[in-house]
């Protein structure tokens, strides 16, 4: 696997740009998986997360009331999960770099939001096994643990204009990121992109909302175009446009967000 060179905090989070990740992101799936970048097309996470970063994937119930959907297992040990029912709890014993997903993600009307999910894990055991590490002094108690990290409903949302105020934020702003970039690559997102307004015999163009009638129909259509071409939710591609600033709020670029162009760069 590519390594990623940038500096660390004390308590071994990366400090990386947004720019960088994207960078990064293309660079890992390129390496991975070369033919992804050839054209638009859905990432296979299977391979990615199995073959490339040789983790080990288990389909567990992690909580009984499913408020955890999937973790991430940085050193061996022991987890809890549940039975079926989710009344029984049962000791899990993982390895290194185990990935637990609960299997209700398998489901196919969950597919887009499983693929996310497979990849926003990958991405922490990508950016942040360093900050895990059993022998890091400086890890949060009660927090990191030290040993693994759980993805629950309602963790911070990387889309907003916010400062990051501690390290979970950061490192779960970062593996969202990440995982966007990965599964809608920028160069193959550019070609959909353009892809789109050739078929609406239109010159390829950021989408203004609030500019008129078209681009708001563009504002809503595109990101539709974009989850179908690359097997994610509406909203997983709205945000990404959004970052990338091919879709904007209004005339004005939003304070925040990425400065940088889906069609100039």
């Amino acid at each position: 696997m590519l390594q990623l060179i940038t500096s660390y905090s004390l308590s071994q989070v990366p400090y990386i740009t947004y720019d960088a990740l994207d960078h990064y992101a293309e660079a890992l799936v390129g390496d991975a998986i070369p033919e992804t970048l050839a054209a638009p097309a859905i990432l296979d996470v299977g391979r990615f997360i199995e073959f490339y970063l040789d983790m080990t994937v288990e389909y567990k119930r992690i909580s009984s009331d499913r408020n955890v959907m999937a973790m991430t297992a940085f050193n061996a040990g022991i987890v809890q999960v549940f039975d079926d029912s989710g009344t029984k709890p049962i000791p899990l014993i993982v390895k290194e770099g185990t990935l637990i997903i609960d299997p209700i993600l398998m489901e196919k009307r969950n597919a887009a939001r499983c693929r996310f999910t497979f990849m926003h894990e990958a991405s922490h055991w990508i950016l942040h096994r360093l900050a895990f590490a059993a022998d890091n002094p400086f890890g949060s108690p009660g927090v990191f643990e030290n040993q693994y990290l759980a993805a629950k409903e309602g963790r911070i949302d990387y889309s907003r204009n916010t400062r990051e105020r501690n390290d979970i934020e950061r490192i779960e702003r970062q593996a969202d990121f990440l995982a966007s970039a990965m599964l809608m690559p920028k160069t193959t997102l550019r070609m959909a992109f353009k892809e789109f307004f050739t078929y609406y015999d239109e010159r390829p163009h950021t989408i203004y909302r609030g500019r008129n009638e078209m681009d708001d129909q563009f504002a809503l259509l595109l990101p539709e175009f974009v989850a179908d071409r690359f097997g994610v939710s509406k909203r997983a591609a709205l945000i990404r446009l959004e970052k990338l600033n091919a879709i904007v709020g209004s005339l004005r670029l939003r304070c925040g967000t990425a400065q940088y162009n889906l069609m100039f760069s």
